[in-house]
């Protein structure tokens, strides 16, 4: 009996704590949080934070194994896509969507096209010349600023683009996997949360070094 109620105890703790950060009374919400706080107190601080210079047992630490388990999954996702890519026009990732991009908006600035794909200027400007030499994309004048390079899809583009969609929503179902319903949809949260944080690092401090990220945006 003493066990039950210092259980309850401990959960009129998160009531309160909860209670002092939202407004509301959702039990599902209220869920997340109590996962989240007991979770985040059940962790051993050898776990959270790796000791500089462990370098031998560097992988288990949380953050380093989540780089490094991401990573993994890339890596499985490029064999994935390379199969899908077997029977078109182009073979990287990047190639594919910049086509994707250009079916989706029609026609896109120069600049533009890059900017989406987080690439740098020279390294974009390299596909985008693979992609007209192979008759996929083409070049023109804007009509708002003759001195600005618009890209569209040809005709031979649009339809390699429209072959490769099977393939790649086959590639897709692939690397999700076996996660269920719910799973898909909380690791969908978890991704944009994080998308969301590197994309305003990006659009802000992206020319930052790294010790200066490291210092501005992770909490001390």
């Amino acid at each position: 009996m003493s066990d039950n109620i210092k259980l309850m105890r401990l959960l009129l703790d998160y009531v309160e704590a909860y209670a002092s950060e939202h407004n509301n009374d959702d039990i599902q919400e209220f869920s997340v949080f109590l996962s989240n706080h007991v979770s985040r107190a059940s962790s051993s601080p050898l776990d959270s934070k790796p000791e500089k210079g462990d370098h031998v047992n560097y992988k288990k630490y949380r953050d380093v194994e989540f780089s490094s388990d991401l990573t993994t999954l890339f890596r499985f996702a490029k064999i994935y896509i390379k199969k899908a890519f077997a029977n078109t026009s182009f073979k990287t990732i990047d190639e594919y969507g910049f086509l994707a991009s250009l079916f989706k908006d029609k026609s896109l600035l120069k600049s533009e096209l890059i900017q989406q794909h987080l690439l740098e200027i020279s390294s974009g400007s390299e596909i985008i010349k693979r992609l007209v030499k192979s008759g996929l994309i083409y070049e023109y004048a804007d009509e708002k600023d003759k001195r600005a390079r618009r890209i569209a899809l040809t005709e031979k583009g649009e339809k390699e683009i429209m072959l490769s969609f099977n393939e790649m929503h086959m590639v897709s179902e692939i690397i999700i996997g076996n996660l269920t319903e719910e799973e898909l949809n909380n690791s969908l949260a978890i991704f944009r949360k994080l998308i969301y944080f590197h994309k305003h690092l990006h659009e802000q401090d992206k020319n930052f070094s790294l010790e200066e990220i490291h210092s501005n945006y992770l909490p001390k």
